[in-house]
């Protein structure tokens, strides 16, 4: 029964309810349906490399920022660590400058 989509047999064709529906044979419905199913797998089959295509683009702008991330991260703890090591050396400086002027200071006093 081309009408309700169904395969019917000879005694149901001519019952009431699919008196005014029109019938195509078996062979002829699988022909369209076949055709349709095809042009229905090459779309989805299109959509899928087009998605697995934006997942690779996508996994791969995660591993950008990642990559970016990480560099960023070690770019920072090497400029801080230089800088920790510039204030070590100033607060040695400033020490040894303290020490010597209290040398200064206690040495005529003593």
């Amino acid at each position: 029964c081309e009408t309700d989509k169904k395969l019917i047999c000879v005694i149901c064709r001519d019952a009431r309810e699919h008196k005014s529906h029109s019938f195509i044979p078996i062979k002829d419905a699988v022909e369209i349906y076949k055709d349709q199913f095809k042009s229905s797998i090459q779309s989805l089959t299109k959509n899928k490399l087009a998605i697995q295509e934006m997942e690779r683009q996508q996994k791969q702008k995660i591993s950008q920022v990642r990559e970016q991330s990480q560099s960023l991260e070690s770019c920072v703890t090497s400029q801080f660590a230089e800088l920790h090591q510039i204030l070590v050396k100033k607060e040695q400086h400033i020490l040894r400058e303290i020490k010597e002027d209290e040398e200064k200071i206690l040495s005529p006093m003593e």
